[in-house]
């Protein structure tokens, strides 16, 4: 069986990393290809070339950027020249509408796209998400969301809409577990102390309560670390030093070495929105055997099992967020009491489950 994966640029994001999970773990009948719809973007090239080079990937194509009839008219000809049976499409959005309509042309039996995000919560923009859903029914494509709070947030539904069922997002949970094993052991006795969150820097996010209530509750010999690029970089940074952090120490910037920064980190803190629709690093810290503090916001209530693999705070409250890290990284003892639960629950996100559930979605 010939699958698609589809992607809108190889950005280091979260579709991207379950991309690449995926294609990783297909069963050895599935040969999968992976079209990039613009080429613009080349962050995580070179992991993908790496699947191309070892075999998991037979093609990577690339296009330039395009929208409309023309996207529709190069995906028709691609799923017809290739003869794919599915298509994974990572991207929820307008464009990938006439790329849909191309394959649903060429004859691609089974097609789905993943739900990553919740929906608006102001109901004009919910309103146009479910026009988006609606096309996509329209086309035959299933939509699949990542967490049952994605489902939530798109009530109250339109008449007729169906999705798809709920498979949340995995990782390779022994392969992270060894390398922040490894990363740990590496470190030296008096090490500083570390809190990290991985995450994008966008308003979807909330590292800026996260930067307040570090400032707030920091005892001497701790770090804060925040992993990722975005649009809010800028001002973050610029909150940072009113707060009297080093911008150069605590903003990292866009990282490959998660699994390691996670077996050198103390904490992995994530303070989001209720806009989160999964948070892939709360379940690999997991798997790195991480304590694990987050917003509670529905995603993280949802993948942290109502709080009992990881500690839910009050989403944007700085000052209990302060209170509890204080209390945390005071105390060697929570803090592993909170390790131990993350990685009793790690197993049930490992990857291998959600690729049997994608592929079983996937086979006509």
């Amino acid at each position: 069986m010939k699958v698609l994966h589809v992607l809108h640029g190889l950005h280091a994001a979260g579709i991207e990393a379950l991309a690449l999970q995926l294609i990783r773990h297909a069963p050895t009948a599935m040969q999968s290809e992976l079209l990039n719809a613009d080429r613009s973007q080349q962050a995580q090239a070179p992991a993908f070339q790496e699947l191309v080079e070892s075999g998991q990937l037979a093609a990577l194509h690339q296009w330039p950027r395009c929208d409309g009839p023309l996207l529709a008219w190069r995906s028709f000809r691609l799923c017809l020249r290739r003869r794919f049976d599915s298509a994974l499409i990572y991207p929820c959005n307008r464009p990938m509408l006439w790329l849909a309509l191309g394959a649903r042309l060429a004859g691609v039996r089974r097609l789905a796209v993943h739900l990553g995000n919740t929906a608006p919560a102001d109901p004009a923009g919910r309103r146009t998400w479910h026009r988006l859903l609606r096309w996509f029914q329209r086309l035959g494509v299933l939509a699949v969301p990542c967490t049952q709070a994605i489902v939530e947030s798109l009530r109250p539904w339109p008449p007729g809409l169906r999705l798809g069922p709920v498979i949340p997002n995995g990782c390779d949970t022994a392969a992270i577990a060894a390398r922040a094993a490894a990363a740990r052991a590496q470190r030296r006795p008096g090490d500083t102390r570390r809190v990290l969150m991985v995450a994008r820097l966008d308003p979807i996010k909330d590292q800026a309560t996260l930067l307040q209530s570090f400032a707030a509750a920091r005892p001497p010999g701790w770090q804060l670390q925040l992993v990722g690029e975005g649009p809010d970089r800028a001002r973050l940074e610029a909150l940072a030093l009113e707060l009297g952090l080093d911008p150069a120490q605590v903003f990292l910037g866009r990282r490959s070495d998660i699994p390691e920064l996670l077996g050198q980190a103390d904490l992995l803190a994530f303070s989001t929105t209720p806009a989160e629709g999964f948070g892939i690093v709360l379940i690999e810290a997991m798997a790195a055997g991480l304590p694990v503090i987050a917003s509670d916001v529905p995603a993280c209530r949802e993948v942290l099992k109502g709080g009992v693999a990881g500690e839910l705070l009050p989403p944007g409250d700085a000052a209990a967020w302060a209170e509890r890290l204080a209390e945390l990284m005071g105390s060697s003892e929570q803090r592993q009491e909170l390790a131990v639960r993350a990685q009793f629950h790690a197993a049930s996100y490992d990857i291998s489950h959600t690729a049997e559930r994608w592929y079983q979605v996937l086979t006509p």
